[in-house]
């Protein structure tokens, strides 16, 4: 079993490497790792920055499920404090490596999420939905679309129907402009971005629940999340590997999935209609 830490910013970038070496093998396609993961994993364990990130989603109800990945899954899941995530994607960026990027408006505009992906360069997901498809014109409008790990800031003194405003705001910016008004989905992203969000944000810090945990604002999510059951982080084991996972996962799965130990229905177990092709 090996086990990687996530206590300081490099070891973040550490946790994120591992995490996408164990996505290339979970997947089946370990043949196409490079050396240079490890190698950049190391040179990163030395930083003392302390940025705290941990497993969500799809990857902690796999954790719990099947030990691993969900076999329907496509890709991983990772949360980082509001606090903290501009600090590890200015990181990211500025310590570039040649295989992966850390994809959000900044170097990809066309790119409009409340989250940011470290993208793999040398794989590219192909949609194969409904050629008109909203879904696919958003996936198509952005220039990094390799395999990749979602990092979502999530925090507390949130407002759960600001935090739905604000989701289906950024919703209609990436289904309705992405790919037909690239100017438009510009303006309109970073008027919630710079504008619209922090007054959110600003409300909630004022008169929202100092214990209520949810993704950020303009994410897509709305589970509400005790504080109790996200912090402090405790261990999981995913793929035979030991990361950082939420304070209580089976609460965490309870509250996004039910009975989260039931297998959906076939026509659910949905892979996001893409195909990984390696460059």
């Amino acid at each position: 079993m090996v086990r990687t830490p996530c206590s300081g910013l490099g070891s973040a970038v550490a946790a994120l490497t591992c995490l996408f070496v164990t996505c290339f093998v979970g997947m089946g396609l370990g043949p196409q790792l490079d050396a240079r993961w490890l190698v950049f994993r190391e040179q990163r364990r030395g930083k003392k920055i302390g940025v705290p990130c941990r497993l969500d989603g799809g990857n902690v109800l796999g954790a719990m499920r099947h030990g691993g990945f969900i076999p329907w899954d496509d890709d991983i899941d990772m949360v980082v404090d509001y606090k903290d995530f501009k600090r590890l994607c200015d990181y990211l960026k500025a310590h570039p490596h040649p295989q992966f990027v850390l994809q959000d408006n900044d170097t990809d505009p066309g790119f409009y999420k409340e989250w940011a992906c470290l993208r793999d360069l040398k794989s590219e997901n192909r949609s194969h939905d409904n050629q008109q498809s909203a879904d696919r014109r958003m996936h198509e409008a952005q220039k990094f679309r390799g395999l990749h790990v979602d990092i979502f800031p999530y925090e507390g003194n949130m407002i759960p129907w600001l935090q739905r405003l604000a989701a289906k705001l950024s919703v209609n910016v990436n289904t309705k402009l992405a790919g037909r008004y690239p100017l438009l989905a510009q303006i309109a992203y970073k008027s919630l971005h710079v504008i619209v969000f922090p007054v959110f944000r600003l409300v909630g810090k004022l008169f929202g629940n100092p214990d209520l945990y949810m993704h950020s604002y303009g994410a897509w999510f709305y589970e509400q999340n005790p504080r109790r059951c996200m912090i402090p982080h405790k261990d999981i084991i995913f793929e035979g590997h030991t990361f950082e996972g939420p304070a209580d996962a089976d609460e965490l799965c309870r509250i996004a999935y039910g009975n989260y130990m039931d297998l959906p229905p076939r026509d659910k177990r949905d892979r996001h209609k893409i195909d990984v092709v390696f460059k």
